[in-house]
């Protein structure tokens, strides 16, 4: 990049820069898809301030030009130019065995899921999770938290618990952009199914989980917490999708 921004002109340095990102856009220097360079890339190539970088991308991020996955890094919108708010996921959820994952659900969209991991910890079973998985005060649980994006659109955190002792496999599996039931399929499980009805509730995004979704805290999301099975009726795990709402749509 050989571009120089003008601290002598009228039009504001993040103005400059975000018509500058803008044009290498759309002339196709960064496609749909394509990670642009950091904020530490762009001040070394522009010699201007965070607070002026941030203000520019967030600005192409707002006409859909940019999306933002945190822990990740920005990327170019798949889809663009002017698109504000990215096209909504539609989902199967039935009330039956027949479970439809989220990488499922994108392709039916004609979209690319993907995956960031947040968190992998383990954790003490409280008495819900051990009625469930029927064992005593010395179960341990596997805390896995991911987001998961829909062209690089963040659309839901994924909350799962599952059993240290059967699935310890998940402590060295590879989460990035991997649907969770291919790594379950191929450590000789099934993919998971419903025997009962999930919870569908209405939840406000907390401070330290809205950053992930890029919405503000507060965002009315969704929250479906269901009980998963092995296909041979053992359990697999509780799971919580904390859900952007407008984002979303169940098919039920």
């Amino acid at each position: 990049m050989t571009h120089t921004l003008d601290e002598g002109s009228s039009t504001p340095l993040y103005a400059q820069l975000r018509e500058l990102l803008k044009s290498q856009i759309e002339d196709g220097s960064f496609a749909p898809g394509e990670r642009i360079p950091s904020e530490d890339k762009l001040n070394g190539l522009y010699g201007v301030s965070r607070i002026t970088i941030r203000r520019a991308l967030q600005e192409l991020a707002d006409d859909g030009y940019l999306v933002k996955c945190p822990g990740k890094g920005t990327y170019v919108g798949e889809r663009i130019p002017g698109m504000r708010r990215p096209a909504k996921i539609r989902a199967k959820f039935t009330q039956n065995n027949d479970v439809q994952s989220f990488t499922e659900a994108c392709a039916s969209n004609s979209q690319s899921a993907g995956a960031h991991l947040v968190s992998l910890e383990e954790v003490e079973g409280l008495e819900e999770e051990r009625d469930f998985f029927g064992f005593g005060s010395e179960g341990r649980l596997l805390r896995l938290v991911r987001i998961r994006t829909a062209d690089r659109t963040p659309i839901m955190i994924e909350e799962n618990y599952f059993p240290v002792g059967t699935y310890g496999f998940l402590l060295d599996a590879d989460y990035e952009d991997t649907s969770l039931y291919d790594i379950v399929v191929a450590n000789g499980h099934g993919e998971p199914t419903l025997n009962e009805p999930c919870d569908l509730d209405l939840e406000k995004a907390p401070a330290d989980m809205a950053p992930y979704l890029d919405v503000p805290a507060g965002e009315p999301l969704f929250c479906l917490a269901g009980r998963y099975f092995d296909t041979d009726g053992s359990p697999m795990y509780l799971g919580k999708q904390h859900i952007v709402g407008t984002r979303y749509t169940f098919r039920i």
